[in-house]
């Protein structure tokens, strides 16, 4: 990410310009939270609209809006429990506070001025002169969890490779000669970032033999949008690598040898014993052989499934039309570089009409029951908000409300009601809003993240995941009584439950395998089956209001690509072990 700094000299915004920003988040570990707090002053920053207050913990201060107060102590937790073995990991000892900005969506924190110019596009970053940490708390507990750790990692490298009795030439040095990969994998590494999704995206580039060099990631400013993330996560397996393969201590060791003798190739060189060459060749024998996959029953995509998007972008969050002739989804279709557009395809031609050009924010949407309108997320307004567009007026239009972070919105059956997730005060609730009175109605209200809602056919039943201790189990609510009944009880997370249109089971997907494939719950006897064992991962299933087909979109080659099928071809396969 690209971003101005002032008070330098033009040469050293040019220098630095693509080499400064680490996205993500930070840890620590022995840290006492005082709980003493108090006005944060205008002097420190310049953005009127919140009260701010601060936490001050061991080696940290949390700056936070009011309102944000027990994100702000989960934070604080974090890092008393991480920040400690961070530090000794790295082999550093923070001689001063981090300051740590939250702010409680992505659209307020990308308006930060804690540093002048953009921070769009990026989820979270640290900035590099006064090591001051930003990013938004609107994420679920696993994804909050890593983003603090990732840039605070970041602080703490920061702290050591800019000490220094010349910083302004120290900096010069560290931005240019500090590459990427080890300033982004050591802080995935300390985020304890692995789990299945940055182990498909990884995986997805051995399997094709297209892990990128070493000797390319540099910077990463050169890449394709679409491959900034496998960048982030194949640097943080390479970081992996060095410690199973070296040891603990190699990280910390390379990381003084990259300060004192400004060669990371030397340095690496008297860590490992190997040439830059030579190391490059292990690292993908050992991604190779913890990641490939393949032989007799791997899918690769499912069996008997047709593509429907052929093009180069990625396509997320098919839905049929209720009459089941269209598709909507949203895509950047026409290599917008991350810049998502609307779009609507005939089934039986595969013709294609764009519907709206950008802001779509990468969320799921609907049909109306009765075809006319769909709702979506969009950020022309600077924020989540919900939008219904017209097909018959080709025109959209926002659905008023009070909440700024939405995501999955649907029409309720009879299309009077607009359900959605929303977060508020960074937790992710489940809500429903009257289209013509504006009645706003929670769902849910925990401090657990809810997420991918489906309604029955009748309206009288939702089906969603809720997160307990870092994953996602399936929840089943009786809207008539409230009562709710946890459908899974597992360590893997199940995402996107769906009703079939009989009602009595749930299709849904899970990284039960370590892969994340379409399962099958039966809501009678609570059995569940896998239906697939493909290589690469299958999102966001859809049945055809018929019940006869189904879409999926599904990752593999770099791009994620929407794919129809029929519900028949459908087999279980060995049912689930223990309670699904």
């Amino acid at each position: 990410m690209v971003m101005k700094i002032n008070g330098l000299g033009k040469f050293i915004s040019l220098v630095l310009i693509a080499c400064l920003l680490v996205v993500v988040s930070c840890t620590r570990d022995k840290m006492t939270v005082t709980g003493a707090e108090y006005e944060f002053g205008k002097n420190k920053v310049n953005d009127t609209n919140y009260d701010w207050k601060e936490i001050s913990g061991n080696r940290f201060r949390i700056i936070y809006p009011d309102t944000l107060r027990q994100r702000a102590l989960d934070v604080a937790q974090i890092y008393d429990t991480h920040l400690e073995s961070i530090s000794q990991n790295l082999e550093i000892h923070l001689d001063r506070d981090v300051p740590v900005f939250l702010y409680p969506s992505q659209n307020e924190y990308e308006t930060t001025n804690v540093v002048t110019g953009l921070v769009r596009g990026s989820g979270g970053f640290t900035e590099f002169f006064k090591e001051r940490v930003v990013f938004p708390v609107h994420s679920n507990d696993k994804r909050l969890e890593r983003l603090a750790l990732h840039e605070i990692t970041h602080a703490v490298q920061l702290n050591y490779l800019l000490e220094s009795r010349y910083r302004s030439l120290q900096i010069i040095l560290t931005g240019v000669l500090s590459p990427l990969w080890f300033m982004e994998g050591v802080a995935q590494y300390e985020s304890r970032f692995w789990d299945s999704m940055p182990a498909m995206y990884v995986r997805d580039a051995v399997m094709d033999h297209d892990l990128i060099p070493l000797n390319q990631l540099r910077g990463f400013s050169h890449l394709p949008p679409h491959q900034i993330r496998l960048a982030y996560d194949q640097s943080g397996l390479f970081i992996q690598f060095l410690v199973d393969t070296y040891g603990q201590e190699s990280i910390a060791r390379l990381l003084k040898l990259v300060k004192n003798r400004l060669n990371v190739r030397n340095a690496l060189q008297e860590v490992t014993g190997k040439g830059i060459w030579a190391l490059e060749r292990s690292w993908r024998e050992y991604a190779d052989q913890r990641l490939r996959v393949g032989g007799s029953g791997w899918q690769d995509p499912m069996a008997q499934t047709q593509l429907l998007t052929a093009n180069k972008g990625w396509n997320f969050f098919p839905v049929y039309s209720p009459d089941g002739s269209r598709i909507a989804f949203i895509s950047d279709w026409e290599n917008e570089a991350f810049e998502f557009s609307l779009y609507i395809m005939e089934r039986s031609t595969g013709r294609l009409s764009r519907v709206m050009r950008r802001f779509v924010e990468v969320s799921p949407l609907s049909w109306s029951q009765d075809g006319t309108r769909l709702v979506f997320v969009s950020d022309k307004e600077n924020r989540s908000d919900l939008y219904i567009y017209d097909l018959k007026r080709n025109k959209s239009e926002r659905i008023k409300q009070e909440l700024r972070v939405n995501s999955f919105p649907s029409f309720l059956p009879g299309d009077a009601e607009v359900g959605f997730v929303a977060s508020v005060n960074g937790y992710a609730d489940i809500y429903k809003i009257n289209l013509h009175d504006g009645k706003l109605t929670p769902l849910t209200q925990t401090i657990n993240d809810e997420a991918y809602p489906h309604w029955s056919a009748d309206g009288k039943f939702l089906v969603y995941s809720r997160e307990y201790q870092k994953q996602f189990d399936l929840v089943l609510k009786d809207l008539s009584s409230g009562e709710e009944t946890r459908l899974t009880n597992t360590v893997h997370d199940e995402i996107w439950p769906i009703f079939l249109p009989e009602g009595k089971t749930i299709l849904y997907v899970s990284d039960q395998s370590s892969i994340f494939n379409l399962h099958l719950l039966d809501l009678q006897s609570g059995s569940s089956h896998r239906l697939s064992q493909v290589i690469g991962g299958i999102f966001s299933p859809q049945v055809s209001p018929d019940g006869k087909r189904f879409l999926f979109t599904y990752f593999r080659h770099g791009q994620y690509k929407i794919f129809e099928g029929s519900m028949s071809s459908l087999e279980p396969g060995v049912e689930n072990a223990g309670r699904p």
